[in-house]
């Protein structure tokens, strides 16, 4: 199985105090025909490199599946 990280986009809402990152983790089956898509969010992080957040974006969707699943 493969991911990809698409549409990340960061957001700061000053007045609201609000901020963070937002993205699609998308888990790839070796088929090809099955995928699933996961909309995650973590905190806002100006320091990191897009690869330190494509990962941290990339753990936060498996824990929201672990999650998931759990409830199943």
């Amino acid at each position: 199985m493969h991911y990809q990280v698409e549409d990340i986009a960061a957001f700061d809402y000053p007045g609201e105090g609000d901020s963070g990152i937002v993205a699609t983790v998308k888990f790839i089956y070796d088929d090809h025909n099955q995928n699933i898509y996961v909309n995650v969010r973590i905190p806002h992080d100006k320091e990191s490199s897009l690869s330190v957040i494509e990962q941290l974006l990339f753990e936060q969707a498996k824990k929201q599946l672990k999650e998931l699943v759990s409830k199943i």
